[in-house]
């Protein structure tokens, strides 16, 4: 393997990779996006704060305690 097929091999990386990260630029934050939306969210957790361990919940998720 020569100079020659070095550079060769590294124009045609570029000529693939530089035009394919251009068009994921715009499109891999809305990807990044939907994929935490969907499998990285917390949707069936509450948070844990101070005031939801002080007050136990009943079944309808309103505290027990009177306000």
């Amino acid at each position: 393997m020569n100079i020659n097929d070095i550079i060769e091999i590294f124009i045609l990386a570029a000529v693939i990779f530089i035009p394919f990260g251009m068009i994921l630029r715009s499109r891999l934050p809305a990807w990044k996006r939907d994929f935490a939306a969907r499998y990285l969210s917390p949707r069936y957790l509450s948070p844990v704060t101070a005031k939801n361990l002080k007050a136990p919940l009943s079944s309808n998720g309103k505290s027990n305690t009177p306000s």
